[in-house]
């Protein structure tokens, strides 16, 4: 498995008052609760990591995992979780070598760039997910910034896709 710094070659990156980042990312689990058993996910996840699911285009935070909603019926959890728990519950899967993450901070003017999505009105905790250029993305709204969820297949490609518009945003003069 190629290690973040070979996804990611030449971050971090500062540009003016911008900077992209790698973020690693810790144990990813993907929970989709089968029909009629959500509440029984809820009670599990909320004994296992302290939190239940969050709503849609929301996260959700606990001491011990974050969770993210992916898609309707779906999340992706952050940290560890014992999957076995939800055994004839949900549908889980190991997805932590699947995706790149990144931060963006101080540049919503790079995403309006890059997405289709107004990424100006997202507040802290939002989750959308989109295009960036023609990659599947998930933003999410973080103090000061985004983070930036990417398949790991395409996770270099974006980042350098990220670095020409932070550069031609600087190059307007648009931040310092």
């Amino acid at each position: 498995m190629l290690e973040e710094s070979e996804i990611f070659e030449g971050l971090p990156l500062t540009i003016g008052t911008m900077r992209l980042e790698v973020v690693a990312l810790p144990v990813v689990t993907f929970v989709a609760p089968f029909k009629g058993q959500m509440m029984g996910v809820a009670d599990t996840l909320k004994a296992e990591i302290g939190m239940i699911l969050p709503p849609a285009g929301q996260c959700g935070k606990s001491d011990s995992a974050t969770a993210y909603w992916r898609a309707p019926g779906q999340w992706l959890v952050f940290g560890a979780l014992n999957a076995g728990k939800l055994k004839g519950m949900a549908a889980v899967a190991d997805m932590s070598d699947a995706f790149g993450r990144l931060r963006l901070s101080g540049g919503p003017d790079v995403l309006a760039r890059l997405v289709e999505v107004d990424v100006e009105i997202m507040a802290s905790e939002q989750v959308a997910h989109t295009v960036l250029a023609d990659i599947p993305a998930t933003l999410i709204a973080i103090e000061g910034g985004f983070e930036i969820m990417l398949p790991r297949s395409y996770a270099g490609s974006a980042a350098k896709r990220i670095e020409v518009a932070m550069r031609s945003v600087a190059a307007r003069g648009l931040v310092g």
